[in-house]
Formats: C-alpha cells, structure tokens, sequence
C-alpha cells in the first residue's frame, strides 16, 4: 500500500510540476508584456507598485520554469535531497508570488489616491520633461485621448494644456500634436481643436479604468500559481517522508 501511494504521489507530483511549468511561462509572459509594453505609464501614475508587481513576477517565472524541472528529475528519480531543495526553493517562489499578486491588488486601490495629482503635476511638466513627453504622448495615441478634465470644471480636456502648461497659448498651439487624429490634419488640430480634428475624451479615466483592470489580472495570476506552488510543495514534502520507508 505505502508503494502504490508512493507511486501516486509521484505521478500526481510530475502532473502538479507541468501545472507550475505553465504557469511560470504564462507569469513570465505576463510580466515582460507589462514591462515592455506599459512601463512608460509609470511616469505619469505616481506610484512604481505596478512596475514593481511585473518585475517580481517575471523574476518568480524564470525561477519557476527552472525549479519545475528540478521538481519533475526530482519526482522521478526519488532524491531526497533534491525534493528537500525543490521544496525550499518553491516555498520562495510562493512568497514573491504572493507578494507580487498583492501588490498588484495594493496598487489598484491606489489608483484614485495618487493618480489624478500625479497626472495634474506631470501636464505642468510636458515639454520640459522629456519622459513624461514622451508619456504623455503615448497615451494619447494609445487611448485616443487627450488631457484630462480638471477637478469642478466642465471645460473640455484638451483645455488642460492652455490653462496649466506655459507651452500651449488660446493664440498657438492649443494642445500637443499626439492629440491629433492624424498628421494630415496636426496644423490645423493644433489651433483650432475639434471632435473631427482632435481626440475628446480625457485621459484619467481611461487610464485608470486601463490600470484597474491590468492590476486584477496581474494580481490575480501571482495569487493564483502561488497557490498551485502550495500543491507541488504538499506533494514534495510527502515524497520525501515516504522515500526510504
């Protein structure tokens, strides 16, 4: 009886490892896609928790491709010093995971905190700072927005640009060429903003409803293989103790 649970455990072991092999690609993935594809929002959110949450997450993901496999050679060839490594390794990985997930549900009820002022700082410094230029320009493109409304006014976004940064003048240029549809029309978009020429919406709100949402899914994927990390360290632990029975 105690060698046909053994042999359960084991397979049951190498299953559970395949299950933490895909799940370190998928937070890798997920990681390296924030990093590589949002990290410019950071500038202009006034927090570094949701950079932070995508760098401990792709760290733990490496690390977990790599232990997956000491957990499989492991499983199949019953070393007990390698089930006691493996064991202390994914006890590790499931703290970063845990603290990854968590800050990435922290940062999320941040949002409304920090972001709004930070993003209100950020236009003063549009064109004198050239990050957060270079920011703010993406996220116009990306969101097709531009601005964003300032508190107690009914004024259009875009107004932003005119009444907080020295830049842009009712005479000049009123808004940054980002905000602009198309290039074709930029002269023209730049001095007389309209809904054909310029985007409308503000910003803030897609920006944050964006974040929000990006927060729950990199938060609930740390929680989420953590707790698939609890699994193949149950499985380890109980290996180990029935090796050599």
């Amino acid at each position: 009886m105690v060698e046909g649970c053994r042999k359960l455990i084991k397979y049951a072991m190498l299953m559970a490892n395949l299950m933490i092999l895909v799940g370190g690609i998928i937070v890798f993935a997920i990681g390296v896609w924030t990093l590589a594809d949002k990290a410019f929002m950071e500038s202009l959110l006034g927090s570094n928790l949701y950079v932070s949450s995508a760098a401990i997450l792709i760290a733990s993901g490496v690390i977990v491709i790599i232990v997956a496999f000491l957990g499989c050679m492991g499983a199949v060839k019953e070393i007990k010093c390698m089930l006691l490594t493996y064991f202390i390794i994914l006890f590790m990985i499931f703290i970063m995971m845990l603290v990854g997930g968590i800050l990435g549900y922290v940062f999320r009820n941040e949002v409304d905190d920090h972001m709004h002022r930070e993003m209100l700082t950020t236009v003063r410094q549009y064109m004198n700072n050239t990050p957060i230029t270079e920011a703010w320009d993406l996220v116009h493109k990306k969101f097709e927005c531009c601005g964003m409304k300032q508190e107690g006014s009914s004024r259009q976004p875009y107004r932003i640009w005119v009444d907080v940064n020295p830049n842009f003048k009712v005479t000049g240029p009123q808004v940054p060429s980002s905000c602009c549809k198309s290039e074709t029309v930029i002269p023209l978009c730049q001095k007389i903003p309209t809904k054909e020429t310029a985007w409308m919406k503000g910003c803030y709100d897609e920006l944050k409803e964006f974040v929000k949402r990006h927060a729950i899914i990199v938060g609930g994927i740390g929680v989420g293989i953590a707790c698939i990390l609890i699994v193949g360290m149950s499985f380890a632990c109980a290996l180990f103790l029935m090796i050599g029975r």
